[in-house]
């Protein structure tokens, strides 16, 4: 029977353990936020961060997740212009999920085939090095899972770079310490079975992960990325789309395992119509669905023991009728997966909107040696606009531009008047012709 002391003092020690976590997690969020911005605009990771709109290198007190922002009220302690609440939305929600996965791996009541350590109080955290390399290894790929949301979330392409990078570290991995694939790759295996030193196991679990993932994106095609044709536009952006959607699923596909997968795809299809609602309409189908996956992964690795003995979840001890049953509702998925029917006003109101994020607009784009466009004035028949010459309601040009090999219009459109004028000369010289010859 343990003292009141000796009692408090665990209590005190889980809360630590929790407050480590939370924190280790959120400055993941943190670092993710940086790959987010910075590996699409090909920039490096490496270096302190700083302030999007003047560039000030943040101090190390304001760097702090979460806190760091509300600390500054969301503003830039030097320009004091405001900085997006993604910043402390994404540090927690990366933090709560890596804590859940810690708290559940450090104290052994998440995973299959693992001992659970009751004791006369409540779970005590208990760790070897299986534990903290498993933990290590989740911990790797939920990040690698949020980072690939986070850049689809913004409507990126993912990085070939990153992309190559996730894959050595969960590939070299599992190839490395087989422990961490956690179950097997077939089915009904005995109850004693352990993954440790099962090379063999590893590689097949790898090979089946990463099958599975590409024929699970393939399926979704249909809602997330209906025009990708691998043979007759291999470069094609909707074929980088599913080269995307591949990747994302290839990551929980791999730690789960591929009887696990499509559990995991169908509530992460839900989380994806969910967040619909909350997220705003600029983020399309993939992103959303690219922003549910370390969230479901996540809780799957949490209620792993569980899910492992459920009868509905598809795992390696369900029968092959729930594994097919679930590959069937991941089939039907991309219904609601798709995106909703828009008129052509709405789309082409979202791809102005769009095209916003591409070059930054300043007052007065300019045009060609520095030309601008006056009072919404256009360019029309591909006219040019040279030496800074503007347009005004008319096609009237100033400076004397030419257009091709015709006339030099001037003010007024003087040329217009000449041709006019001799034009009728003509007409008269015609009419007049044989009435009155002219005189020798």
């Amino acid at each position: 029977m343990l003292s009141p002391a000796d009692f408090y003092m665990t209590r005190l020690i889980d809360v630590t353990i929790f407050l480590w976590l939370f924190w280790v997690g959120s400055s993941i969020g943190s670092f993710l936020n940086v790959v987010a911005w910075r590996m699409p605009r090909g920039e490096s990771v490496n270096g302190r961060s700083y302030c999007p709109r003047c560039h000030t290198q943040l101090k190390a007190r304001d760097n702090f997740p979460v806190f760091g922002w509300l600390a500054l009220r969301g503003r830039c302690r030097t320009c004091r212009l405001p900085i997006s609440p993604r910043y402390p939305i994404v540090e927690a929600v990366v933090g709560a999920s890596l804590t859940m996965v810690g708290i559940g791996e450090v104290y052994r009541f998440a995973l299959p085939f693992q001992t659970v350590p009751w004791h006369s109080v409540p779970l005590s955290a208990l760790t070897d090095a299986t534990v903290l390399l498993t933990l290590l290894y989740h911990i790797l790929a939920i990040s690698l899972s949020w980072a690939f949301g986070l850049i689809r979330f913004d409507g990126h392409t993912l990085p070939a770079k990153l992309k190559v990078t996730a894959f050595l570290i969960l590939i070299g991995g599992m190839l490395i310490f087989p422990a961490v694939m956690v179950v097997p790759w077939p089915m009904r295996l005995e109850a004693i079975w352990q993954p440790s030193g099962r090379y063999l196991d590893a590689s097949m679990r790898l090979i089946t992960g990463l099958v599975s993932a590409a024929f699970f994106a393939r399926c979704l095609t249909r809602g997330l990325c209906r025009e990708a044709d691998p043979k007759l536009d291999p470069l094609g952006k909707s074929t980088a789309r599913l080269m995307d959607l591949i990747a994302i699923i290839a990551v929980p596909s791999i730690v789960v395992g591929w009887q696990s997968i499509a559990g995991v795809l169908i509530v992460a299809s839900v989380v994806a119509v969910l967040l619909r609602r909350v997220l705003p309409s600029s983020v399309d189908a993939l992103g959303r669905f690219a922003i549910a996956i370390p969230i479901t992964m996540s809780l799957h690795i949490v209620f792993w023991r569980w899910l492992q003995e459920a009868w509905f979840w598809p795992s390696t001890d369900s029968t092959p009728a729930v594994v097919l049953i679930a590959s069937a509702i991941v089939l039907v998925s991309p219904m609601w997966l798709r995106e909703p029917f828009r008129s052509q006003e709405e789309e082409q109101r979202r791809k102005r909107k769009d095209s916003l994020d591409g070059p930054t607009l300043t007052d007065g784009p300019t045009l060609d040696d520095g030309a601008t466009l006056d009072d919404g004035a256009t360019l029309d028949d591909g006219a040019t606009l040279d030496d800074g010459a503007t347009l005004d309601d008319g096609p009237t040009l100033d400076d004397g531009p030419t257009l091709g090999d015709g006339p030099t219009l001037g003010d007024g459109g003087e040329a217009d008047e000449r041709r006019l004028s001799s034009d009728l000369e003509a007409k008269n010289q015609n009419h007049n012709f044989g009435r009155n010859p002219p005189t020798s």
